[in-house]
């Protein structure tokens, strides 16, 4: 239990009286102002230093795990976009693909109709030429 102010004052007095005012002062500048409950000892700090560093270790481990963590989400991010471009590519390259068989057909059509009427206007021609 800490001295109160009024014993510390009486402690002064008799220290005074029995070894005189520098003996006193020096004797009183030696004791806590707290009392001795309130020193802390080599043991005690040693045993909060071993708890912080518990606690800081703890720490360190949690943010490994939580960069890991966001690690291995970004990369699952990027692959996810990978596969959706990869898929967007394919998307493109069917449909091109498509219309470019689209246009053959229509093409194949205009060709066809014209070697027909070229076919009918020779046969006319050759008809007209052997009729007269």
């Amino acid at each position: 239990m800490a001295a109160t102010q009024a014993q510390r004052a009486a402690l002064y007095t008799t220290l005074v009286d029995t070894l005189g005012d520098e003996a006193a002062e020096t004797l009183m500048s030696e004791l806590p102002p707290g009392g001795w409950d309130q020193v802390v000892t080599k043991s005690a700090l040693a045993e909060g230093l071993a708890a912080i560093n518990g606690q800081l270790t703890a720490l360190r481990g949690e943010m490994h795990e939580g960069f890991a963590r966001a690690a291995k989400e970004r990369a699952e991010g990027f692959a996810q976009a990978e596969k959706e471009r990869a898929e967007g590519f394919a998307r493109a390259d069917r449909e091109r693909a498509e219309l470019m068989r689209s246009q053959a057909r229509h093409m194949y059509v205009v060709v066809s109709a014209i070697c027909a009427a070229t076919v009918s206007i020779w046969v006319a021609l050759f008809v007209v030429a052997i009729g007269s």
